[in-house]
């Protein structure tokens, strides 16, 4: 892997947003920045935030 900031500061800025707020191609392709009720129980990635910490090495 190369760099960890770039990603970090992808993820911190994805996790920001509203869903509403998401890039119309993004929301095309059903990528939501928060997902919740079933969809976050079927999540086959972690929540922004752990994802951020791991890469920070928290």
């Amino acid at each position: 892997m190369g760099r960890k900031q770039p990603m970090i500061n992808a993820l911190a800025r994805l996790g920001g947003l509203d869903p509403g707020e998401m890039p119309k191609a993004m929301q095309a392709m059903g990528i939501s920045a928060r997902p919740s009720g079933l969809m976050a129980l079927f999540s086959s990635h972690p929540p922004m935030e752990e994802r951020i910490a791991r890469l920070k090495g928290q």
